[in-house]
C-alpha cells in the first residue's frame, strides 16, 4: 500500500463517522441555501439526506472497487421534487454547483492538512478528478430524471394549468375566459367559489391528496370542480359553489396524513383568487402542532389565522388572558369553560351531555374564575380566542 493509499483509507474512515457526515451535510446544505437565491428552505431535510448519501457513496468510491455509477436514492427524490414544483433545470444545476463549490473548499482544506511528505498538489488533483467525475455522473442522471418527470407532468396538462392559475393568483394577467379554458371549461364568472387546498404531512401521504379532495368536492349537490397540481405536497381545487359548504364529509380523511383547508370567495376572478388565498391562510392553523382536524374552514378560524401572523404577540395575549388557566394541569377546566361559553344548553342539559354532575360544572367554573382573576363570561370573546390559540399552538410546549 502506497502512502497515498494509506492516507485515503484513513481519511475515508474518519469521514464516515456519523458526526463528521452530519457536519459535512449541514455545511453543504447551508452553502446551497445560503443567500436565499435557491428558495427551497422547506426541502432542507431532504437536501441534508441527499448530501449524506452522496458523501457515503463517494467515500466508498474512493476505497472500494469501482462499479457502475448509481445516483443515490434521495438525490433522485430531489430531482423529481424540483420537477413536480414546476422548477426548471437551472435550479437543479445551481444546487449541484453550490455543492461542488463547497466540496472544492473542503478538498483544499483537507489537502492543506495532509502530511507534508505527501505530494499535496498531486493529491489535490487526484481528489478533484474523483469528485468531478462523481458530480458529472450525478448531474447527468439528475437532469435525465428531471426532464422525464417534467415531460410526464406536461403531458398531463398540469404545467399549463398551474401556469395559468399562478398568473390569476399573482398579477391577474389572465382573463376569466382564458383561465376557464385552461381549466377545461371550469366556470370562473359565477357568483361564488369554494377553494380547497390538500396538504400531505409526509411524502408518503402525497397519493392521498386527490382522494381527500374528492371526498369533499364530489359530494351530492356540489357542482363542477377542478384540480390543479402545483407540485410538492399539495393539490388545489375549486368548486363552483357560491356559498360556504355547511356539510363537509370529513370521514375517510386521515388527519395524521392529510389536512384539507377550505376558503370561500365571491364571484368572478376576484372570488376565485380570494377563496384560494383564504384556504392557504387557513393552513397556518390547520398545520399547527396542537391541531388534529382533517378539514379546516377559513371562516371558522379567521380570527385565529389573523392573530397567528404575529406569534410572539399572540402568545403574550394568550398567556395574559388565560393566566393560571394555561397551566398544563388544567386542561379539563379549559374544556369545561369552552363548553359553557359556546353552549346554549342549561346547566342541567350541559352536565347531562358531558356526563358529569351540574355541581361539578359549577365547581370547575369557580376554579377557572379564581385562576383567571375574573368571571369566565367577562371578555368571553378574548377568552375563547386565547383558548383556541393555546390549544392549536401552545399546548404541546407548556
Amino acid at each position: 500500500m502506497t502512502e497515498l493509499d494509506a492516507w485515503v483509507t484513513s481519511f475515508a474512515a474518519e469521514q464516515r463517522r456519523p458526526e463528521e457526515v452530519a457536519r459535512w451535510a449541514a455545511s453543504t446544505a447551508d452553502a446551497i441555501l445560503a443567500d436565499g437565491e435557491i428558495d427551497l428552505a422547506d426541502l432542507r431535510p431532504l437536501l441534508l439526506k441527499a448530501v449524506e448519501e452522496h458523501w457515503y457513496a463517494f467515500l466508498d468510491r474512493l476505497t472500494l472497487p469501482a462499479g457502475p455509477f448509481e445516483l443515490v436514492p434521495t438525490a433522485r427524490t430531489v430531482a423529481l421534487e424540483i420537477a413536480r414544483r414546476h422548477l426548471g433545470l437551472p435550479l437543479l444545476l445551481k444546487i449541484y454547483q453550490r455543492a461542488q463549490e463547497a466540496s472544492w473548499d473542503f478538498a483544499v482544506q483537507i489537502v492543506e492538512e495532509a502530511p507534508s511528505d505527501l505530494d499535496r498538489a498531486g493529491l489535490l488533483v487526484w481528489f478533484w478528478t474523483k469528485a468531478t467525475a462523481w458530480f458529472g455522473s450525478s448531474v447527468e442522471q439528475s437532469v435525465l430524471l428531471h426532464q422525464t418527470e417534467t415531460d410526464r407532468i406536461r403531458q398531463r396538462g398540469d404545467a399549463r394549468r398551474f401556469e395559468m392559475v399562478s398568473q390569476a393568483l399573482g398579477d391577474r394577467s389572465v382573463s376569466p375566459a382564458e383561465l376557464s379554458a385552461a381549466l377545461d371549461g371550469h366556470p370562473v364568472n359565477i357568483p361564488g367559489h369554494v377553494a380547497l387546498v390538500a396538504h400531505a404531512l409526509t411524502a408518503d401521504a402525497i397519493e392521498q391528496l386527490e382522494p381527500a379532495i374528492g371526498l369533499i368536492a364530489r359530494q351530492p349537490g356540489h357542482p363542477r370542480s377542478v384540480l390543479v397540481r402545483p407540485g410538492g405536497r399539495e393539490v388545489w381545487a375549486w368548486i363552483a359553489q357560491g356559498e360556504r359548504p355547511d356539510t363537509l364529509d370529513r370521514t375517510g380523511i386521515d388527519a395524521g396524513s392529510v389536512r384539507v383547508t377550505v376558503g370561500v370567495g365571491g364571484g368572478g376572478l376576484d372570488g376565485f383568487v380570494a377563496a384560494h388565498r383564504d384556504a392557504l391562510a387557513a393552513q397556518r392553523v390547520a398545520l399547527a402542532p396542537g391541531r388534529q382536524q382533517a378539514v379546516t374552514v377559513y371562516d371558522d378560524v379567521a380570527a385565529l389565522v389573523l392573530v397567528s401572523h404575529d406569534p410572539a404577540a399572540a402568545e403574550r395575549f394568550t398567556r395574559t388572558t388565560l393566566r393560571g388557566l394555561a397551566d398544563p394541569s388544567h386542561e379539563r377546566l379549559r374544556e369545561t369553560v369552552r363548553e359553557v361559553l359556546t353552549s346554549a344548553d342549561t346547566a342541567d342539559r350541559l352536565a347531562e351531555r358531558l356526563g358529569i354532575h351540574k355541581n361539578t360544572i359549577r365547581y370547575r367554573l369557580a376554579q377557572a374564575e379564581r385562576l383567571l382573576g375574573r368571571p369566565p363570561r367577562e371578555r368571553a370573546g378574548d377568552l375563547l380566542l386565547a383558548l383556541d390559540y393555546h390549544d392549536a399552538f401552545l399546548r404541546r410546549r407548556l
